[in-house]
């Protein structure tokens, strides 16, 4: 699927276009295929959809957090997993059902109500939960999530800043372990690129608060096209 969506694409990667909303379009798609491929429609076997191992076996990031998960549970660790995609927490949601994980879920459309009793479920020592489902940007600054030790972040913000704040839901008052932080990251994609911009912004952040200034950090469609062109060579 990668190499199909790069070859239909060439002529925009390689520069005959470089208009910046096609460019970012295509990494977009880049990036939901290095995720998992049933983000995209027809290609699930069905209808009737049926969850099983297939899930894993069709994409290698959820292949080794399903082995990832299985240990953690063992050693009685808690869970906060963070995408910015809501589709990919719904095939999350299916995974988490069939292997029979406790698990809760916190993104945009869940009410306020709602996310009180989900958080106050998953801090519960006592309730059982072992998964927490959150979209990276959903849910705000000020969630206390410290009854997980493990943050596990499925795909990468390109604002450093963004996943920072998530990883920090674990890291609040009454956390009493040490905290492990995965980041997923697909080799050889777009995703390699992405994550390489993100660690240099976040230094150069870093140095430019330490003297006080601001900056901003835009993207241009020669940065996007850079990236995507990451890795094509193997793939195509």
């Amino acid at each position: 699927m990668y190499k199909q969506i790069l070859t239909k694409n060439i002529d925009i990667v390689n520069g005959i276009s470089k208009e910046k909303i096609q460019l970012l379009n295509i990494l977009m798609q880049l990036k939901k295929v290095c995720n998992h491929p049933y983000l995209f429609p027809h290609c699930e076997e069905g209808p009737p959809y049926v969850d099983g191992e297939h899930l894993m076996y069709n994409s290698m990031k959820l292949k080794i957090m399903d082995v990832l998960l299985k240990k953690l549970r063992n050693e009685g660790s808690k869970v906060l997993i963070f995408s910015q995609m809501t589709s990919l927490l719904n095939i999350l949601d299916d995974y988490c059902r069939y292997r029979g994980f406790p698990y809760c879920r916190l993104d945009g459309s869940t009410s306020s109500e709602d996310r009180d009793i989900r958080i106050e479920d998953f801090q519960n020592p006592n309730g059982g939960k072992f998964i927490f489902l959150l979209s990276t940007r959903a849910g705000g600054l000020g969630i206390n999530l410290h009854q997980a030790n493990t943050v596990i972040i499925f795909d990468s913000d390109w604002n450093p800043q963004v996943d920072l704040q998530a990883i920090d839901r674990a890291h609040r008052i009454g956390q009493t372990r040490p905290v492990t932080i995965y980041r997923f990251v697909t080799e050889g994609t777009v995703e390699e690129k992405i994550v390489e911009r993100a660690a240099k912004k976040l230094k150069i952040d870093h140095l430019i608060i330490q003297k006080g200034k601001s900056i901003q950090s835009k993207v241009t469609a020669l940065d996007v096209s850079y990236m995507i062109q990451h890795g094509a060579q193997k793939v195509c």
